[in-house]
């Protein structure tokens, strides 16, 4: 069950920009208030709607600072008596639906109302007061002449009359009834008193005959007594909306917490510091032991270089740019180098015999990237391997080089090739010239080419013919 803050008002004014002090509507409806605290009316004094519905708040109080308070909404809560509206005297609507305002109550409750000349809409209904007493709406009706409806409806003059006239006649009814109501309260409280201590007696017993079995003794059952599975019947009071709201808090809660534990942890600097250490001392710890294995558990992209500087080895390990430094340890050892970084361990042997004290550890500030230097014992060692490397890099290059140009004169000659396919074919030069600069027209230019392929047709013929009388005279 929660409490009415600052920090409350705040979340639910988002829309009047979170500014509390000039807001003149608020809904804290189902926030499971148990009171209206002072921090209401101090920090909200222009309010003209307050919305306080079904919740548990027990006494309408701390109101005396809102003024401007015209429409209060205090359904479905556990009010018993109407008062602190002494200083709204702008009241026109009032709710208090489903409350607990009884006859012993009720003419206490309409004397806190009377001087309310502005209060034209009243909601009881659902009360015990309205539901046990059949006088109950001419009662308020003559007492409240201001009133324009009671419950939602509308109060004609007929009814207005009606009730003054009663009124002498129910003032008399409603104290008797409020004296037999006092008496049958006092009955009540004695009741759920000697209820409370049988529940506390069965509660306890319950509790020794759980320990009783827990320890192995054997429990005699009372079969007389009534069966703690049998379902009790709960009335509508106070008490009982209470204990309803506490059990949902309760469940509520439980539930919070399982989503929270079922919630990724999170975890900063000072968690993966105290994981960091606990990875370096169980690596050193191994190491010592002569277990040199090389590993990678961080699939971290690492690369070797023996050729800058010269007589050094040069470890280039690739990690996060804004991983913090000291999230990474180097230890360098004359034959192997162990490096762990965020709790992974990257442990390599290493190309050649180093001198260890002398290492140098150093991040690009480019790139985060780790660079490990240590020079050699013997500077020319592998000096023969890092010669052909360099050999095979260079050679690696020329080739690379010479397919370039090849694939760009390939390229090239493609373009050529397909520039020379366009200009081949014949070209037509018809209608370049207009007819009237001098030019052939396209009809005359097809008339030309037909007579052209008619003479060709012609001399092919008699080039056939004659060489046929030649192979006859042969």
């Amino acid at each position: 069950m929660a409490s009415l803050t600052r920090e409350l008002l705040r979340k639910r004014s988002e829309h009047n920009e979170c500014m509390i002090s000039t807001m003149e509507e608020i809904s804290l409806h189902q926030e499971e208030l148990t009171s209206i605290d002072p921090c209401l009316g101090l920090s909200c004094r222009h309010l003209k709607i307050l919305l306080l519905q079904n919740n548990i708040i027990p006494r309408m109080e701390n109101l005396h600072h809102l003024k401007d308070l015209e429409y209060l909404n205090l359904a479905l809560n556990n009010v018993s008596k109407i008062e602190g509206l002494d200083r709204c005297e702008f009241l026109n609507k009032l709710d208090l639906t489903i409350n607990f305002i009884d006859v012993d109550t009720l003419e206490e409750s309409i004397d806190n109302l009377i001087d309310r000349s502005h209060l034209k809409d009243l909601y009881m209904m659902g009360n015990p007061a309205e539901q046990d007493w059949k006088g109950f709406k001419s009662y308020v009706v003559a007492r409240l002449p201001q009133l324009n409806q009671l419950d939602g409806t509308e109060i004609k003059r007929g009814e207005r009359i009606a009730a003054q006239q009663q009124l002498p006649a129910l003032v008399s009814e409603l104290r008797l009834l409020a004296k037999k109501r006092a008496e049958k309260r006092v009955v009540e409280e004695a009741e759920k008193l000697a209820e409370k201590t049988l529940k506390a007696e069965k509660a306890l017993k319950k509790a020794s005959k759980a320990a009783a079995i827990k320890a192995g003794k054997v429990v005699v059952e009372d079969v007389t007594s009534d069966s703690e599975s049998e379902e009790e019947l709960t009335g509508h009071t106070p008490e009982v909306r209470e204990e309803i709201y506490r059990e949902m808090a309760e469940q509520k809660a439980e539930k919070d917490a399982r989503e929270k534990e079922n919630q990724p942890k999170w975890r900063g600097e000072p968690e993966f510091l105290a994981e960091q250490k606990s990875s370096i001392t169980k690596a050193r710890e191994r190491e010592e032991k002569g277990s040199i294995r090389q590993c990678n558990e961080g699939k971290w992209s690492f690369k070797f270089s023996e050729s800058l500087p010269p007589g050094s080895v040069t470890l280039t390990v690739s990690v996060q740019k804004h991983l913090s430094s000291s999230l990474i340890d180097v230890d360098c050892h004359p034959h192997y180098i162990s490096v762990v970084i965020k709790s992974k361990v990257l442990r390599l042997h290493l190309p050649a015999e180093v001198i260890s004290n002398l290492a140098k550890a150093s991040r690009s500030r480019t790139t985060g990237e780790l660079v490990v230097t240590i020079p050699k014992v013997n500077a020319k060692e592998n000096m023969v391997a890092i010669r052909a490397a360099k050999k095979e890099e260079e050679r690696k290059k020329k080739e690379e080089e010479a397919r370039k140009i090849i694939r760009n004169r390939e390229r090239e000659g493609r373009k050529i090739g397909t520039k020379i396919a366009e200009l081949q074919g014949t070209v037509k030069i018809a209608g370049l010239v207009k007819k009237r600069d001098g030019g052939v027209g396209v009809d005359a230019v097809d008339l030309g080419m037909k007579e052209i392929k008619s003479t060709r047709t012609n001399i092919l013929k008699e080039e056939e013919e004659e060489s046929e009388e030649e192979e006859e005279e042969d």
